[in-house]
């Protein structure tokens, strides 16, 4: 009679080295899986508060000095821009009249505004540089550099809003612009 070769699942030498194995990969796909959907959970978040940011800097934008407009120049209505910029950041983010996150909102910290400026170049595309400086004044203070591109006279606002990630307030610093001109 021929001997036929043992099968593997018939044959338990080495059982408890395949168990374990297949218990250690099991453990590594779980920690991949939860790290993958923390790092999903943590962009769309991010995403969401950018697109936010770029409608309340787009409100932002639209309002230009009417008599100054009248001759040709583009010339930025701070105080009316400012307002609409403080209204549309409320309302995307669900934030209250203090600017605090109201109860089911995305955020849970208020964001803040460390710019939101009115910016020209003597030629376009020009490159406009900022430094702003995260959680100032705590032992966790950060320095993060921006730069923006812009195509002409614009509105650039940049904003700091806290994630969570792993159960720590992160800041996200976030920038927009916003044309003053429609193309």
């Amino acid at each position: 009679m021929s001997k036929r070769p043992p099968s593997l699942l018939r044959d338990e030498r080495g059982g408890a080295h395949v168990l374990l194995f297949a218990l250690l990969s099991v453990l590594c796909a779980v920690l991949l899986l939860a790290t993958s959907v923390d790092w999903m959970l943590q962009s769309a978040n991010k995403t969401k508060s950018k697109l936010a940011l770029d409608r309340a800097t787009h409100a932002a934008a639209l309002h230009v000095d009417m008599q100054e407009a009248a001759f040709g120049r583009l010339v930025w209505d701070e105080s009316a821009g400012r307002a609409e910029f403080a209204r549309f950041l409320r309302l995307n983010f669900g934030l209250d009249e203090a600017g605090e996150p109201a109860e089911g909102g995305r955020l849970e910290a208020a964001p803040v505004v460390h710019r939101l400026e009115f910016v020209t170049a003597p030629a376009y595309p020009a490159t406009v540089r900022r430094t702003v400086v995260a959680r100032e004044g705590t032992s966790q203070e950060t320095t993060r550099r921006v730069d923006v591109t812009v195509y002409g006279p614009s509105v650039v606002a940049v904003v700091e809003v806290h994630q969570r990630v792993r159960g720590v307030l992160e800041p996200i610093v976030l920038s927009s612009v916003a044309s003053v001109r429609f193309r």
